[in-house]
């Protein structure tokens, strides 16, 4: 097995209430099997422990020096925690499992749509101007990235513009309820009709979030706050979430992601698979899970080329039949290949692992 690192600029600094990414640093996994089956998986970690626990260089430890070695070994691992990392390593198995049947992952998985609806997220503004325009350029639905001081005014410019627009908001876990200003704030938000509030508490209390939705008529999403379907069913036995976000690199791969979206439709809770600013590799494995759902409410993938200017993967994943829509890779296994030159390119370490 090989891992590798891999930087890739953005086309535009993402911007949240917990930090900036001007570019993407992850891992690549890729297995080679015995019978020459190739597989790819991505560990979506960010640079940074502000998303999650979880962060680029502890992911390289983890999956060098205790996952990748247990599957050389064929034992488990022991790993506890590190949903990211063991995702990177499930997906690129999956890969090469599919290549080798000759079947999409997508189909493995029980596709029912070849495409899905995408939400166009929109970072942190410096003016409600420039969120208005970034808002102006998107294709359909978006959603607005907000923060404690920054949250009414863009919000409702937004709405003002937009009557009838899909606009949902995500606090990414900024907002405390024990202070007045805060709890305010998030009240306030409940007069714009938005399809969600993702995040608004700290992600490690999820009786705040309990709170939160008890308290708000908007329906209040959990993302941060969801690190396997344990935490899922947990969430949603406090009712916590009325939106659960499935992002299968933070929940453990494509099969936990898909043990949460049961879980939450038994509850009747919506659900919609998020983004992690992929590179294609982890993309084509997200849309594979998305395209098994009922797409009630948006992803949040887009295309290769609204975070990339040269993705590692061909073909690139594109738009679908709207520019609203993205196409679900259908061919072998993730449904796309790796540009290995353009691979190489991005190469910042590598390491080679065997038996």
């Amino acid at each position: 097995m090989e891992l590798r690192r891999v930087r890739l600029p953005l086309r535009h600094p993402h911007i949240t209430a917990t930090g900036t990414e001007a570019d993407r640093d992850v891992v690549i996994v890729r297995v080679d099997e015995a019978d020459g089956a190739v597989g790819w998986g991505e560990c979506s970690a960010l640079s940074a422990p502000t998303y999650t626990s979880e962060w680029t260089d502890g992911a390289w430890l983890v999956l060098r020096d205790h996952l990748v070695p247990a599957v050389l070994a064929g034992r488990p691992s022991g790993v506890r925690g590190h949903p990211m990392a063991t995702a990177a390593v499930e997906t690129a198995r999956l890969d090469a499992f599919c290549r080798r049947a000759g079947r999409s992952l997508a189909g493995h998985l029980g596709a029912a749509r070849r495409e899905v609806l995408s939400c166009t997220v929109v970072g942190l503004g410096r003016s409600v101007d420039e969120v208005l325009a970034r808002v102006d350029g998107a294709p359909g639905p978006v959603k607005i990235k907000i923060a404690p001081g920054w949250d009414l005014e863009p919000l409702a410019a937004a709405r003002a513009a937009w009557p009838d627009r899909f606009i949902a908001a995500d606090a990414n876990g900024t907002y405390d309820l024990d202070d007045p200003d805060h709890a305010r704030a998030l009240l306030a938000l409940d007069d714009l009709g938005l399809a969600y509030l993702e995040q608004p508490t700290d992600p490690a209390d999820l009786t705040a979030a309990a709170t939160a939705a008890g308290r708000l008529a908007t329906p209040v999403a959990l993302d941060e706050a969801l690190d396997a379907p344990g935490t899922v069913r947990t969430a949603l036995a406090l009712h916590a979430a009325g939106v659960v976000n499935l992002k299968p690199a933070r929940l453990g791969g494509p099969r936990a992601a898909l043990e949460a979206a049961s879980l939450a439709a038994a509850a009747g809770v919506a659900v919609f698979v998020g983004g992690m600013l992929e590179t294609g590799v982890g993309r084509a494995a997200a849309l594979a899970v998305a395209s098994v759902l009922p797409g009630d409410l948006p992803t949040d993938l887009g295309p290769s080329d609204r975070y990339f200017a040269h993705d590692i993967v061909v073909p690139a994943v594109g738009a679908a039949s709207s520019a609203a829509h993205v196409c679900v890779p259908c061919g072998s296994g993730l449904g796309v290949d790796v540009d290995l030159e353009r691979l190489a390119a991005c190469t910042t370490d590598v390491v080679e692992l065997a038996r």
